[in-house]
């Protein structure tokens, strides 16, 4: 297990281009430039290969453009759970209520259609789905962030509508979550023969005297190739985490991200803004607690594996009930800005434990992420050897180490002490079953951030996944889906956005072949 290009590269990464006989290099445009094409999908992973899957499967020629070197996308990096339904309907009326007014109840409706067909598809194309197991008490896993096995917002009418998480069994040894769907859509990528280039990043969506999209634009070494799509264009080229200009426009400033880099570009945003496309959900995103960690481009998720801890911001003050903040929704809290003085106190923020708590299993979350298969020691000594965790034998000591108020730090976890010693609710309301004195030394600290899972905000699209202008009107010719302009605003129920990328994929392929 090696680093390479600021992650952990272990053998089971097999993100190679020359796995399947239709990945292409770039050199390989100039031919294909003189095809014409009824669909170019901008984007080769899932919700690309879906889309593409689709198409060609009601007869029509299509073409995968990827900008990367290898094939995927977040997909293959995902914890891969697909959400099913218990009660379409209701559902429905979840996703409305998690929406606040943000997205049209059509766009709802055939997301929870399509989300009910997708069982079948899969099935159709040579998968299965399999329940993922849920514990009956994952305290002792992970306390802080938590995840909910139903939606991430029960509170709301019909959370119990939304049904089980389910995966795509392995199909090759070490190939789980993500990069089991990803295999099983590469497999009817080679089936269908369908065509998909590398390194060949879209500079402009060309369109004809009708503004209809007619094709797209890349930029060689050459100089740039158009290839030309006569049903349509499909965008399903991620998010914008790697974006800073984007990001700190919609929210406040730049946050690291579990994916890498170049996957996280907004090119999508660019493109179809170009072509008067309307934005929506842009300060949106699915986001945990993370730590940006010197060597390594992509975060990692934290998490904490027992409760003697706390989570303070730079004044070392405790904002919240920290065992009740939910997996999808660190954003909401780690970005609020000081009220007077206007600065980003939370971001960073820092967990505070002991040593009980050090000892009780891995500080990290790691089954996603473009640094899933980093091996992180069982007891956190590693890490605390590679200055990523400081330790220290007194709280002063440790505050002076993470650049806090010595006196503000030792008074705050004096105060958390205190609560649970004289079992006395929690000031935030943190349940006294879910707190333990902070008093095992050595001490330790760690500095953590909102780390993005995925943007959600893109081209606006409607129930048919055409890219919309401001007032409403299709761009012809131009279809969205995934992570690129997702249906969820800021409420993310989880387990949504693979599904979106399964569920937008075929309706946007049926869209192109059909308007």
């Amino acid at each position: 297990m090696t680093i390479s290009e600021g992650r952990w590269v272990s053998p089971f990464d097999i993100e190679d281009s020359t796995s399947y006989s239709n990945y292409l290099p770039v050199e390989g445009l100039t031919a294909l430039a003189r095809e014409s094409f009824d669909i170019v999908v901008v984007g080769g992973g899932g919700a690309g290969a879906v889309a593409a899957i689709e198409a060609a499967d009601r007869g029509a020629s299509v073409l995968i453009v990827e900008a990367m070197a290898s094939p995927g996308g977040n997909t293959q990096i995902s914890g891969g759970t697909i959400r099913l339904v218990a009660d379409a309907p209701m559902a429905v009326e979840h996703l409305m209520h998690l929406a606040q007014g943000a997205t049209p109840r059509a766009v709802m409706e055939a997301f929870i259609t399509g989300l009910v067909e997708i069982e079948g598809w899969i099935d159709a194309h040579g998968g299965s789905l399999e329940i993922r197991p849920e514990k009956v008490d994952d305290s002792h896993d992970r306390v802080f962030p938590i995840s909910r096995p139903g939606s991430s917002f029960p509170n709301y009418p019909g959370g119990d509508a939304l049904g089980r998480r389910a995966l795509v069994p392995p199909r090759r040894e070490g190939r789980h979550n993500g990069a089991a769907l990803w295999d099983l859509l590469a497999e009817n990528l080679e089936r269908l023969k369908i065509p998909l280039v590398l390194n060949a990043r879209v500079s402009r969506l060309s369109t004809d005297e009708h503004r209809r999209v007619n094709g797209v634009e890349i930029t060689t070494n050459e100089g740039p190739i158009h290839i030309a799509a006569n049903r349509g264009v499909i965008l399903t080229c991620g998010g914008f985490a790697y974006d800073d200009a984007l990001m700190t426009q919609y929210y406040g400033l730049p946050l690291p991200s579990v994916c890498l880099p170049a996957r996280a570009t907004g090119d999508g945003v660019r493109l179809a803004a170009d072509v008067g496309a309307d934005l929506w959900h842009m300060n949106a995103a699915a986001c945990s607690v993370g730590y940006r960690l010197p060597g390594l481009e992509a975060g990692i998720q934290a998490k904490m594996p027992d409760y003697g801890f706390v989570l303070v911001d730079q004044n070392s003050r405790r904002y919240l009930s920290e065992t009740d903040l939910e997996n999808h929704s660190a954003i909401f809290a780690m970005t609020a800005q000081d009220s007077i003085t206007g600065e980003y106190l939370r971001t960073p923020s820092f967990v505070i434990f002991d040593e009980q708590t050090r000892r009780a299993g891995t500080l990290a979350h790691l089954p996603h992420g473009a640094n899933r298969h980093y091996p992180w020691s069982a007891d956190n000594s590693v890490e605390i050897d590679r200055g990523w965790i400081q330790r220290a034998e007194t709280l002063d000591e440790l505050a002076g180490l993470l650049g806090l108020g010595e006196a503000a730090l030792t008074s705050c976890v004096s105060e958390f002490n205190q609560s649970f010693d004289q079992q006395v609710t929690d000031r935030f309301g943190r349940s006294l079953n879910a707190m333990r004195s902070i008093n095992q030394p050595p001490f330790y600290g760690a500095a953590v951030y909102p780390i993005i899972v995925n943007t959600q905000g893109g081209p606006r699209r409607d129930e048919a996944c055409r890219i919309l202008r401001p007032d409403g009107t299709p761009i012809s010719g131009l279809f969205g889906a995934g992570e690129l302009g997702s249906l969820w605003n800021r409420l993310y129920a989880g387990a949504g956005n693979l599904s979106e990328c399964l569920v937008s994929g075929r309706l946007a392929a049926k869209s192109a072949l059909t308007n």
